[in-house]
């Protein structure tokens, strides 16, 4: 049997290794365990990232609501700056339609079939209506066509 250097650079380079049916060679191992390392501190990397994108989106959500409740107390609807604008609006919705509602109707009106039933259900009159105040950052688009 002879040795050959591998160096793994690639997925079939990798594969190769695993399809082999000898013992892998001293480089190969050191190759592997390299391999596995750099996955290690990769992984390790992603982790900490998570979290720390965790922290910044709970800091920002403590910061939109203190922003929220000054525009919507002084009725800025549109604020410009140097990073974009911030636009707050008011969305009125309808409360979604649930299994939960779906069951009760469909057994206290069990006489109705058909379109009646439908509307029953759907009705949007007979829905809670929920307000929710929203802040949104609107970035300028910047074009980067010429015009020759």
């Amino acid at each position: 049997m002879s040795e050959k250097q591998v160096s793994v650079t690639s997925e079939d380079d990798i594969n190769e290794i695993i399809n082999k049916n000898d013992e892998p060679t001293k480089e190969e191992l050191d190759t592997f365990k390299n391999l596995v390392n750099e996955w290690f501190k990769l992984d390790d990397m992603i982790r900490k990232l998570i979290v720390a994108l965790k922290e910044r989106k709970n800091h920002q959500r403590a910061l939109n609501n203190k922003i929220e409740e000054f525009m919507f107390k002084y009725k800025y609807n549109d604020l410009n700056t140097q990073n974009g604008r911030i636009k707050a609006s008011v969305k009125t919705s309808h409360k979604p339609v649930n299994i939960k509602e779906v069951k009760e109707i469909i057994e206290k009106y069990k006489d109705l079939k058909g379109e009646e039933l439908l509307q029953k259900i759907f009705n949007k009159d007979d829905r809670p209506v929920t307000t929710k105040k929203v802040i949104k950052r609107i970035i300028p688009k910047v074009s980067l066509s010429l015009d020759i």
